[in-house]
């Protein structure tokens, strides 16, 4: 930048802080901008810079908002030198200058690193990928709709005084309750009063036989799930020897309380 561009700029630079200008100012902004040319990107960074303050100008804003502007197109364009396996260093190093600099004037157009790269996918897996999340035709539907399985669970006995089904284990991937313990949910915490309704259908499945289908016990029903009139029968099953145990135990009689020694400070007295 030679002084008479200085001046251009300083004048630029006056029309925004109505700064005075000299000619000693165009002289020593010239030497400190001796290697930045008078050129569109110098007088963008002057108005850039009073673009978004009020402070005066310096000759180091105007070459670090100028390079910025520049690194932007070079960022935009993402130039990539593919090389030549017969140049020397030397001539790499000029040829990847002359590309960046050709992208810092704008004079490459801006493109992603995909097409920068020329890396797109071939046809063939394009159009792979054009079918993903298609709906499959064939595919089974569910055996009742959410809507009616929320009406039949709660119609089913969840909650009991004892809980039988703890004689399998619990399928539910995130429990895994061995056989004799109890059903687990988030943060470790134990159900006591309830299990899993995978582990409640799996133990009518292995004890009970199904009233609407006539599985067997140990046979899985012809749908997908245990049908609910095969969980009630187990249900009623184990209401049912719950009564019979509480029956017994109250048909026993008593036995008889054994008389036992008392020490007392009298010595021992039967």
């Amino acid at each position: 930048m030679t002084p008479a561009d200085a001046a251009e700029v300083l004048a630029l630079c006056a029309a925004f802080d109505l700064r005075t200008i000299g000619e000693a100012d165009a002289r020593a902004w010239a030497y400190a901008l001796r290697d930045v040319p008078l050129d569109d990107d110098t007088r963008r960074a002057v108005a850039d810079h009073y673009g978004v303050t009020e402070k005066r100008a310096t000759p180091a804003d105007v070459r670090r908002i100028r390079a910025r502007i520049r690194e932007a197109r070079i960022g935009a364009a993402h130039p990539v030198y593919n090389g030549n396996p017969t140049e020397t260093g030397a001539e790499f190093a000029e040829r990847r200058r002359a590309q960046l600099a050709a992208a810092a004037e704008g004079h490459l157009p801006a493109q992603s690193i995909t097409q920068a790269l020329d890396a797109a996918p071939p046809a063939a897996v394009l159009a792979l990928a054009a079918g993903v999340g298609r709906p499959v035709d064939d595919e089974p539907r569910p055996y009742i709709t959410p809507e009616q399985r929320s009406v039949i669970r709660s119609t089913l006995p969840n909650q009991r005084a004892t809980l039988p089904a703890l004689v399998v284990a619990c399928p539910v991937e995130t429990c895994r309750a061995a056989p004799r313990r109890l059903c687990k949910r988030g943060a470790g915490v134990e159900l006591r009063a309830t299990v899993h309704g995978r582990r409640r259908d799996a133990h009518a499945v292995q004890f009970a036989t199904c009233p609407e289908c006539g599985a067997d016990p140990g046979q899985h029903c012809t749908a997908p799930e245990p049908h609910p009139a095969r969980i009630r029968a187990t249900s009623v099953e184990d209401d049912e020897a719950e009564q019979h145990r509480l029956a017994r135990l109250m048909s026993a009689p008593p036995v008889p309380r054994e008389n036992r020694a008392r020490h007392t400070a009298g010595g021992i007295r039967r």
